[in-house]
């Protein structure tokens, strides 16, 4: 019974193909257009790193936030637990994250093959990314896109479970953070430190995401477990 109502949820997404999957992609492959547009007016003599990737993990943390209001009281609705709803969402979320993930990585692979598609553009391939291995690279947009979605998972999961209120609350406390965090580190002189380890260490930020992930997941799903339909 479970296995249904959590293929009833996956069934649910799947036919919002445009939320999931169109959407996302058209505001990248036209982002993309422009770049390419530009790559071409000026002859492909200077290298063009544009980093318009981020538009589709933008959309896709924008888009859980939709997602969930818009199907989170009507899974309900139709007497979907929860849990199944919780579980069915993320499967969404990791099937969309893994074949986006994999278009990216081919896109980037013709277009290191191509030298930016024949006008020195870098879209696709990120220039960290030349002494990575496949799966490595993969796994970077499989992370990042993962990512993404459980970090907007959480907080629409903080909007349904506390209302505009609770959401008031904690983007005033992480404002708060931000700029005591921002201050001290102003005080003390400490951003070159941290830009020069960042330089350093920035693969292993893609390796911290893992945890976090599963930190944002439970939260999600804690949340869930005691929010209301309205």
């Amino acid at each position: 019974m479970m296995m249904n109502r959590t293929a009833g949820v996956l069934k649910m997404h799947w036919r919002d193909k445009w939320v999931w999957i169109y959407v996302p992609w058209v505001v990248l492959l036209f982002s993309f257009a422009i770049n390419v547009i530009i790559g071409i007016l000026i002859n492909g003599q200077e290298n063009i790193n544009s980093g318009g990737i981020a538009s589709i993990y933008v959309y896709m943390f924008i888009a859980i936030l939709i997602v969930q209001a818009q199907t989170f009281p009507f899974s309900l609705g139709m007497n979907i637990r929860r849990t199944d709803y919780f579980i069915g969402t993320s499967l969404m979320c990791l099937l969309v994250s893994a074949g986006s993930s994999a278009i990216l990585f081919l896109l980037s692979v013709v277009e290191d093959l191509s030298d930016g598609w024949g006008v020195n553009l870098g879209y696709f391939y990120l220039p960290f990314m030349s002494d990575l291995s496949p799966i490595a690279r993969f796994g970077i947009f499989f992370v990042v896109m993962l990512h993404m979605f459980f970090l907007g998972f959480v907080i629409s999961s903080i909007h349904r479970r506390f209302g505009r209120n609770g959401l008031y609350v904690f983007f005033t406390v992480l404002l708060l953070l931000s700029t005591i965090g921002s201050f001290a580190m102003t005080y003390y002189e400490r951003w070159m430190d941290l830009f020069i380890w960042i330089s350093h260490h920035y693969l292993e930020l893609f390796v911290w995401m893992i945890p976090l992930i599963a930190v944002y997941a439970l939260l999600s799903y804690g949340l869930l477990r005691r929010s209301t339909v309205s």
